[in-house]
């Protein structure tokens, strides 16, 4: 029989009636809440009913965690030893490989060959692998766009811009009409670093991004410091709110959604709340190369991935592993577009509309997915943890012109050294 749990701090899970002693019961911590970042929760309510008959009798204990913290209450269930028997967390790349390496995680080798995932193509899989094996299934296609209020658009006689010449223009002529061009806030410290992965992308290129990434090249090259200065001559050219070093991530989106602000540059996982919460004609589009060499592209990667425990035992992480085989399969993969506006990794825009995706989600992934060649990385996914801590604040002095780009990549380029020499560093 199930167990879905529902609980808003992660410490509190309560059954409802007892389970038997002898039942496999799979421990689930995710982040599919009702509101908010990934919002795909009625999505996962009808799952967990429409997938329990693949557990064979086993139950599932559920746990909701707010999408951030789940990142840092994981951390704290591998160190303490107690981790769930499965888990929807982010970020794979250099984290996961990082639990990988201290055993925290169980191989997923076996049940990728036994149920075909071959949804998941090698750009994904080798962002959930470590040392040649595979430990994270992903699920959710995750996606850098621009959102924009069609309505204001057209009211002020503006189009959507083709080159990033046009983009300037549109900001420029937005502050002209005291309207802010993006609703940008900073707060939680992570917004700067996807709006920064995306103006690095698209001046870079993810040749270059790899080399830096992967290979031997320097933070510091000329490419990645033009990158920096733009990301902060956008901050200096009042491009943001005021004080958007300490507005919060919602409070932005509460800016773009109440029409102060014409434009937010964001991801796919907030889809949920803009499609709920615009009460205006809501478009996106992709933000255009700022280097001329650089192809049209967008930053993407998995929302999160679902990792086993390596501390369950053989019964649960079976039980476990059929039942992801079934949050993905086609059948499942309709309910989360058409409940979750989630897009899951191997959708097609040919089946968003067939499924009757929400013409927001239909248009973002038409436009993301079409560039699969050129499409580059989110550093806080990609890089070692302790270089996100050293991005995180290094990014708000960049934008608050605390620090130059030279200095700003001269603090990246040595953390990363540092990881490096401990071993940190994560390679597909």
């Amino acid at each position: 029989m199930k167990r879905s749990i529902w609980t808003a701090p992660l410490a509190l899970v309560f059954a409802t009636q007892a389970i038997a002693q002898d039942a496999v019961v799979v421990t689930q911590w995710d982040q599919f809440a009702q509101s908010g970042i990934s919002a795909a929760g009625p999505a996962m309510d009808e799952l967990i009913a429409s997938c329990q008959p693949a557990l064979n009798g086993a139950s599932v204990l559920r746990t909701v965690a707010p999408s951030i913290g789940i990142r840092d209450s994981y951390r704290l269930a591998v160190s303490a030893g107690k981790t769930p028997d499965l888990a929807y967390t982010w970020p794979a790349a250099s984290v996961l490989a990082g639990y990988a390496r201290v055993g925290a995680l169980a191989p997923l080798d076996e049940y990728y060959a036994k149920y075909g995932w071959d949804q998941v193509n090698p750009f994904y899989k080798g962002r959930n692998s470590y040392d040649g094996k595979a430990y994270g299934l992903p699920m959710e296609q995750d996606l850098m766009g621009v959102y924009y209020n069609k309505e204001l658009f057209k009211e002020n006689g503006l189009s959507v811009p083709k080159t990033y010449a046009e983009f300037q223009a549109l900001a420029e002529t937005l502050k002209g009409k005291d309207i802010i061009p993006i609703a940008f806030g900073n707060r939680d410290r992570w917004p700067a670093t996807n709006t920064f992965s995306l103006i690095l992308g698209l001046t870079a290129g993810r040749a270059l991004e790899e080399k830096v990434l992967f290979g031997d090249e320097p933070w510091t090259n000329p490419t990645f410091v033009q990158a920096a200065q733009t990301f902060q001559d956008w901050a200096k050219a009042d491009y943001f709110p005021r004080g958007f070093n300490g507005v919060g991530y919602d409070e932005a989106n509460a800016l773009f959604l109440s029409g102060k602000a014409a434009m937010t540059v964001t991801g796919t996982w907030v889809l949920q709340d803009m499609i709920r919460g615009a009460d205006f004609d809501m478009g996106v589009f992709m933000l255009p190369p700022i280097s001329a060499d650089v192809p049209p592209g967008t930053m993407w990667g998995e929302g999160s991935q679902w990792q086993l425990s390596a501390t369950s035992t053989p019964a649960v992480r079976n039980a476990a592993a059929a039942y992801l085989n079934c949050l993905v399969s086609p059948e499942s993969r309709q309910i989360w577009v058409q409940k979750g506006h989630s897009v899951p990794i191997g959708t097609t825009p040919e089946e968003l509309a067939a499924w009757g995706a929400d013409p927001v989600v239909q248009e973002f992934f038409t436009a993301g997915l079409a560039t699969p060649d050129a499409n580059f990385y989110d550093l806080h996914t990609t890089l070692p943890e302790s270089v996100t801590q050293v991005l995180y604040p290094e990014l708000q002095r960049l934008a608050g012109g605390d620090a130059s780009p030279e200095d700003f990549l001269a603090s990246l380029q040595a953390a990363w050294a540092a990881a490096d020499a401990n071993g940190e560093r994560w390679r597909p």
